[in-house]
């Protein structure tokens, strides 16, 4: 087996949420953060074998990976451990417990969402910018059914006179009633990619890409309606 740019490109986006990787096999691969606030999803163009595997240090496998150019990846009949190969050198790496790592082990029941609207690369990179600029976390999604556009502001909500940027997004579904949803910065560990981003007022969020999807929870701090 050979792993494409594209796959490697998600499970380095996947390191970034959870140093371990547990994989069930198949062409679908999942990740959840350790305080289990971010999962992720993203259906890959390999069939990985019909067996449960761990990885302890994705970060690790990852760089032993590319310390070769164009690499063969050869699982051992007993799928203790994989054997990443190209000519006369190799690395033998083994595997870990699933048990003792953190993943998902079911899928999200996305409930009924009441807000749905457009969440681009440039949205995502200026957001990251204007958080880091301002050394604030929070990002408030902002607006009601009367609105044409909703607002995303980055600020820090503890702070009555923290320094906030804002920025319009594109509205898909809006809610007759007003909302402010609330979500922390660093938890936007996702691909620089386009999303729909679908929210609902239980507190979860679901956004969907080209290439990988994420389930992302929100703050307490949120707010719906009345």
């Amino acid at each position: 087996m050979k792993l494409s740019n594209e796959t490697l490109t998600v499970l380095k986006n996947y390191a970034s949420i959870n140093s371990n990787m547990v994989f069930r096999g198949g062409n679908t691969i999942k990740t959840m953060a350790e305080a289990k606030n971010i999962l992720a999803t993203a259906t890959v163009k390999e069939e990985f074998p019909d067996a449960t595997f761990g990885i302890y240090d994705l970060n690790e496998f990852l760089n032993a990976i590319e310390m070769f150019d164009d690499p063969e990846l050869v699982f051992a009949d007993d799928m203790n451990s994989v054997t990443v190969k190209q000519g006369s050198q190799s690395i033998r790496y083994f595997f870990s417990d699933p048990q003792i790592l953190t993943s998902p082990s079911k899928d999200i029941q996305m409930p009924t969402p009441e807000v749905k609207f457009e969440l681009t690369a440039d949205d995502l990179a200026t957001i990251r910018r204007a958080a880091s600029t301002l050394s604030v976390s929070d990002v408030v999604i902002s607006g009601s059914g009367n609105d044409e556009t909703f607002t995303a502001e980055v600020t820090d909500l503890a702070d009555a006179t923290s320094n906030s940027f804002s920025l319009d997004l594109a509205v898909i579904e809006a809610p007759d009633t007003e909302f402010k949803f609330v979500f922390n910065v660093a938890n936007f560990k996702v691909l620089p990619t386009d999303y729909q981003v679908s929210v609902s007022s239980k507190l979860i969020s679901y956004l969907e890409g080209k290439t990988a999807n994420y389930w992302i929870a929100l703050e307490k701090t949120s707010t719906y309606g009345n």
